[in-house]
């Protein structure tokens, strides 16, 4: 009795699930009875590494400048700021900066769904983005930003952007996990059914106060060090890297304490079960200690100052906590490897 996919129309015999669509088989009084492997090139050109990375770098673009032209539609159309000005400011510059990151993260999500390699596609597609943020963007809006294209935003720019794709990627295959392989698809079914696993909590487990106070260290110097960090960097470059204005240097230094966050965050969550606590803990500790320095300081902070002390450190924390641990994943214990034959 012939079993033919209903996916990929191959026939079986003595079959009830596909191997290669892991779906169930379906009768076909006339299905051949040879088997017909797809051909790897069989597959649309949407569905191949560099079909997703496309899309998604479509959908990235796509939604940053519809975005772009809907903040600036909707500030027009309220009166709050003029549209020649709002990009050589402070909150113009942030607005920028989040719109990208949004839209960013939503094709890096796209392009890593169900892909084993979803990290990879991200990281590429970031740094595509990022190229083409840095050559489009300026010749699309040089009467409103009127900045000059300097070292900093030509190399910076993409490696920020390589990273945050990578999140993004990592992402959307933690969201939608990929399929197994044939190999691995036989053996879980090979799997007796007392043996039960249970899925994972985020905040189960203790904390190791050892990696949070680390973590925590390292994104509070970073928090604190931002400026001289990139005093060094010029320094060390003859300033060839130097923003090109005082705007620019506040959006460098800012985005060297979101980094500095996210790998103490990471740093804290590496080969563990938990690392969403972990991070989360790294964040709030962080968060207490930036507060308690800015309102110790003799210069009074706004309240814009004191916000993102309070909540980036915990959003930022949170996530590289979890990517630190699946970047990273944790060791077996004696007893699991000894279980396993592994020395």
């Amino acid at each position: 009795m012939a079993m033919v996919c209903p996916h990929c129309k191959t026939s079986f015999d003595q079959r009830l699930q596909c191997p290669h669509c892991e779906v169930r088989l379906v009768y076909h009084e006339g299905a051949a009875r040879r088997i017909h492997l797809p051909l790897p090139g069989s597959r649309g050109w949407q569905h191949t590494p560099w079909g997703r990375i496309f899309i998604g770098l479509l959908l990235a673009q796509g939604m940053y400048y519809g975005l772009r032209h809907l903040c600036v539609a909707a500030l027009l159309a309220t009166g709050t700021v003029d549209a020649v000005t709002l990009w050589s400011t402070l909150e113009g510059q942030l607005l920028l900066q989040g719109l990208q990151v949004v839209s960013l993260l939503l094709g890096g999500v796209f392009a890593g769904a169900g892909q084993r390699h979803g990290p990879i596609y991200g990281t590429v597609l970031g740094v595509w983005n990022g190229a083409f943020l840095v050559l489009v963007q300026p010749a699309l809006f040089r009467s409103e930003q009127g900045q000059a294209l300097n070292t900093v935003t030509l190399y910076g720019q993409p490696i920020l952007q390589a990273a945050l794709g990578c999140l993004a990627g990592w992402l959307g295959a933690r969201i939608w996990r990929p399929l197994p392989a044939a190999g691995e698809a036989d053996s879980r079914r090979k799997t007796p059914k007392s043996v039960v696993r249970s899925r994972a909590r985020l905040f189960a487990g203790p904390i190791a106060w050892g990696r949070v106070m680390v973590g925590m260290v390292v994104a509070v110097l970073g928090t604190l060090w931002a400026g001289t960090i990139l005093d060094l960097v010029n320094r060390a470059s003859d300033y060839a890297l130097a923003p090109g204005s005082a705007l620019q240097a506040q959006l460098v230094t800012w985005e060297i304490t979101a980094l500095a966050m996210l790998a103490g965050s990471a740093l804290a969550g590496a080969s563990t079960r938990n690392g969403f606590k972990q991070g989360l803990a790294v964040g709030i500790a962080t968060a207490i200690v930036l507060l308690g320095i800015r309102l110790a300081s003799p210069i009074p902070p706004s309240l814009q100052v004191l916000g993102l002390s309070a909540i980036a450190p915990i959003v930022l924390g949170f996530g590289g906590g979890g990517f630190g641990s699946q970047l990273l994943p944790p060791l077996l214990p004696a007893s699991r490897r000894r279980s396993l034959g592994v020395p």
